[in-house]
């Protein structure tokens, strides 16, 4: 168990924004169909049904490669 903190602000019938320590979310439609979206992922459900799909975001974030050389170099090959 632990200590949960959430804000959520209703923006009109269909949309609402959620709050808390992992980031912010946003929420879009009503009783039929709702699509939810967050930094990692995408969310769209049934409400009700426990029909939902889940697409994850891609991060942006690729690998850097370090810029450190080895100090060999390479020549060409003598005659």
């Amino acid at each position: 168990m632990g200590l949960h903190i959430r804000k959520k602000i209703k923006l009109g019938d269909l949309v609402t924004i959620n709050a808390n320590k992992t980031g912010p979310s946003v929420s879009v439609g009503g009783k039929k169909v709702k699509v939810t979206v967050n930094k990692k992922k995408v969310t769209a459900s049934l409400p009700g049904t426990g029909i939902s799909y889940d697409a994850k975001l891609p991060t942006g974030a690729k690998k850097k490669t370090s810029g450190k050389t080895t100090g060999k170099t390479t020549s060409a090959k003598k005659k």
